[in-house]
């Protein structure tokens, strides 16, 4: 499935710290084992889509992983700071990572984006 353990020589994960809970179009819900709270930082199989959604169902993140099993970019709907000036204000917005699994400052998504485009069906589902 995923984790944040560590990758063994075949790329595979070494421990299993979260579940299905359904799958969304492609992507699949995850919900964390033993105190895992976020998405993981790497999948067990490459190019796919993970979501985590609030305790009411509700969308809260969703990461594209790559070829090699890493995120490329993760889109989210919550709180963003330095869009909003605050947490409790709501935003749709992406975030890059970096091959260090470090994701850059987040950025407003609008429905023309080409990252919104590539998960339009998954977000529509959710009303976004």
């Amino acid at each position: 499935m995923s984790s944040r353990g560590s990758l063994i020589e075949n790329g595979h994960i070494t421990t299993d710290e979260y579940e299905t809970i359904k799958v969304i179009e492609e992507a699949k819900v995850l919900r964390g084992k033993n105190g895992n709270h976020g998405l993981p930082d790497y999948s067990h199989t490459a190019e796919r889509i993970y979501i985590k959604e609030n305790k009411d169902s509700s969308f809260r993140e969703l990461r594209v992983y790559g070829k090699n099993h890493k995120p490329i970019y993760e889109i989210g709907y919550h709180g963003e700071i330095n869009l909003t000036g605050n947490r409790h204000e709501k935003v749709l917005h992406f975030h890059l990572f970096t091959d260090d699994l470090r994701h850059l400052e987040a950025t407003a998504i609008n429905k023309g984006s080409d990252y919104y485009k590539k998960v339009k069906k998954i977000l529509a589902r959710y009303g976004l």
